[in-house]
């Protein structure tokens, strides 16, 4: 799904005039941490719970207030992926949408993990498996034709950078299976080091499984 699909219209934005107020009970009827300040239908930045509970720092209005996110939006058109990579740069729980520079509404993080508990790499049964090798040597078409020499299909895979050594790359695979022994000797002989796996025959995950199970996908 793409930004304005997922725009939750329940959240409201606050003007620069508003009181702090409206902020607090507006935070507090919308289980939010943040709200977004819109001017002329431009984003602003966003106002923070903790911005406004501060003891050092108390006006009247929430436009006095050093608003944060300033860069915490996605066009209409980003996919999901695109929304979580700017939410994770900017720490907060939603992000702005805006179309021709226009405010449009924000989109929750919490939004996206529903949206993505649908996917197959969180209802299909199987595992989770972490492999290590260089970028050189990396070829999902060569992983898929070993998992599939084994009966089986990766429904998802996920590539980002080692953190420890900058020439290696991890690969996140999610496999139609709880078995991966013959995966991973599979992997292992074509000069894959398989690193971790998980089973994750259990689907009843919580909001906190979800997101850490997409993390694991999604981080950078």
């Amino acid at each position: 799904m793409i930004a304005e699909q997922l725009i939750n219209y329940m959240v409201p934005p606050l003007k620069p005039q508003d009181d702090i107020a409206r902020a607090k009970q507006w935070m507090d009827e919308f289980r939010v941490k943040e709200l977004p300040v819109v001017k002329d239908n431009k984003l602003q930045g966003f106002i923070s719970e903790e911005l406004l509970y501060d003891s050092e720092i108390m006006h009247p209005e929430v436009g006095a207030y050093p608003l944060v996110g300033q860069a915490c939006f996605v066009s209409a058109s980003s996919h999901y992926y695109d929304i979580l990579k700017i939410q994770n740069e900017q720490q907060l729980e939603m992000v702005a949408v805006v179309s021709n520079e226009e405010f449009k509404g924000v989109v929750l993080i919490s939004d996206i993990l529903k949206e993505f508990a649908n996917t197959a790499i969180v209802n299909s049964q199987g595992a989770i498996v972490t492999l290590q090798t260089s970028l050189s040597d990396y070829s999902l078409s060569e992983i898929s034709r070993i998992v599939e020499m084994n009966g089986h299909t990766v429904l998802g895979a996920n590539v980002k950078p080692n953190t420890e050594d900058p020439s290696l790359i991890e690969i996140v695979l999610r496999i139609n299976n709880q078995d991966v022994n013959q995966i991973a000797t599979g992997l292992s002989k074509s000069g894959y080091k398989v690193t971790s796996s998980f089973n994750t025959e259990d689907n009843s995950f919580d909001e906190k499984d979800r997101y850490g199970l997409l993390m694991k996908f999604l981080d950078p």
